[in-house]
């Protein structure tokens, strides 16, 4: 049995319509017929509920953002929002996975060390948080956008709006201040 009949399907189309358009109206109507069954995919995907809440609203931004690119005749509206929200959650899964493995060297990194030059303790969630909060702005916003929000550099370099050379300059220094900061 299909999930939708056709004039709900029909119905669906004409939504997209009007938000290709720009019709905010049309957003909010797809956010009330969507938003649950996509909750639900995000929450099956993403262990913690905030961040399915989270890729459910980026799946929104993007479709606001991307209407205009919808074809009614490669599938149906539905389709479409499924397809966005699965990849707005796996974006979100990789992020996470990035975010641990910089905690996890951060705190590896600083042992090592102190076996080499002997002494010296791990970082820990806490810590880092400090240190990223002594870092110059642009710096910080580098390293997050780089190992938090899994961009390359040239899209930090377009989000920061400098040249690629900065953000290079800008990654290595924040490192080694988190380096400099971590040493006992």
């Amino acid at each position: 049995m299909p999930l939708f009949d056709a004039e709900t399907l029909a119905q669906h189309r004409r939504l997209m319509a009007r938000l290709a358009a720009g019709e905010r109206e049309a957003l909010q109507l797809l956010y009330l017929e969507f938003a649950p069954l996509l909750h639900g995919i995000a929450r099956r995907m993403l262990e913690d509920p905030e961040d399915a809440r989270d890729a459910v609203q980026d799946a929104f931004i993007k479709a606001w953002r991307q209407a205009a690119t919808y074809r009614a005749e490669r599938g149906e509206v539905v389709s479409w929002l499924v397809f966005i929200v699965r990849r707005s959650a796996i974006d979100r899964l990789r992020k996470g996975a990035r975010r641990r493995r910089l905690h996890e060297t951060l705190r590896r990194e600083p042992v090592e060390m102190a076996e080499r030059e002997g002494g010296g303790t791990p970082l820990d969630s806490e810590n880092l948080d400090g240190y990223l909060g002594q870092l110059s702005a642009a710096q910080r916003q580098a390293l997050e956008l780089a190992f938090f929000g899994g961009c390359t550099q040239g899209e930090i370099a377009e989000a920061m709006q400098t040249p690629v050379g900065n953000v290079k300059n800008h990654l290595r220094r924040g490192l080694m201040k988190l380096r400099q900061l971590a040493k006992p």
